[in-house]
């Protein structure tokens, strides 16, 4: 087996590849020069591993800008790929073709999504500001299965150290009546119920002080047994919907950047990026042991992970 690596993966090497169930994708965008996190647009670009960790090929969205969602739609076994920069929003079949967008979703800042049974599209706006390159208003908007707009609700958000970002991050109850979202770098997990259109309570917030303080707000994920995984920049943990810790992932590097979050669908597992140095790895729920490894190489570039359901 020939064995690729992201580099591997150009805008000049395009190569076809299929969606199976289990498969990891990861927003990966392709660009070239030194890294830089003031300038790190490039050609849009995801990444797709196998369930081993193995890397299979990349999905192209033909835009230039930065990829930071990544959400799987099992309803219609559709991929959708958001991009801030350009302000798109791309799907995907599970050949691996680009599909037709739908016109209603471009033109905004998404980034973060989330899917309702019924294939509805729940998705956050990455920015709130009004002065350039921050534009946007940081809303929460729903689509139907056929991409048009039903709600676009405004939202609270935690200015965090930057004051730009908005809906970052975000996970659905159990019964999807709700948002569970964060800011990048704040300090609130913040709740919207999308079917009443009212902001609720604040879930929890991490302190300013003691155990807290090192604990920001970077990627949210709810797990089949309806906890949430949170990764704080730092580290991550597990907590009850309540705020209630239940375990620290003590044995995951104290490197900064841990942003990129995903509750596995073995219910067993979860992965997490980072952002900064383009570590990904697998690890357990049930005791933080490490299941896998990859060093991707996306210096700034991996935002988002996602598994094919």
């Amino acid at each position: 087996m020939t064995i690729i690596t992201p580099a591997d993966l150009t805008p000049n090497n395009i190569q076809s590849v299929k969606l199976e169930t289990g498969d990891i994708c990861v927003a990966a965008t392709y660009a070239v020069g030194e890294p830089d996190i003031r300038r790190n647009s490039g050609a849009g670009r995801v990444l797709v591993y196998d369930k081993d960790l193995n890397l299979k090929g990349a999905l192209w969205t033909g835009e230039t800008g930065l990829v930071i969602g990544v959400e799987y739609c099992a309803k219609s076994k559709t991929l959708f790929v958001s991009d801030t920069s350009s302000q798109t929003v791309k799907r995907f079949s599970r050949a691996g073709d680009l599909l037709p967008s739908f016109p209603e979703q471009q033109g905004k800042p998404f980034s973060t999504m989330e899917f309702m049974s019924d294939g509805s599209l729940v998705i956050g706006e990455h920015i709130h500001g009004d002065k350039p390159p921050f534009i946007g208003k940081g809303d929460i908007c729903v689509f139907d299965k056929d991409g048009k707009q039903l709600r676009r609700h405004s939202v609270a958000h935690d200015p965090g150290k930057f004051g730009f970002h908005a809906v970052t991050n975000m996970a659905l109850s159990a019964d999807e009546s709700t948002a569970i979202y964060l800011s990048e770098t704040g300090k609130r997990i913040m709740q919207y119920d999308l079917a009443g259109g009212a902001q609720l309570p604040d879930l929890f917030v991490f302190g300013d002080s003691g155990a807290d303080v090192d604990k920001f707000t970077a990627g949210i994920a709810r797990t089949k047994d309806d906890h949430l995984l949170i990764s704080h920049v730092y580290s991550a943990s597990l907590y009850t919907m309540g705020g209630e810790l239940l375990a620290e992932f003590t044995d995951i590097p104290r490197d900064r950047g841990w942003a990129a979050l995903w509750a596995c669908n073995d219910s067993t597992s979860f992965l997490i990026g980072n952002f900064f140095t383009g570590h990904m790895e697998k690890r357990s729920l049930e005791n933080g042991a490490l299941l896998g490894a990859v060093e991707t190489g996306l210096v700034y570039k991996l935002s988002e992970i996602c598994e094919i359901g």
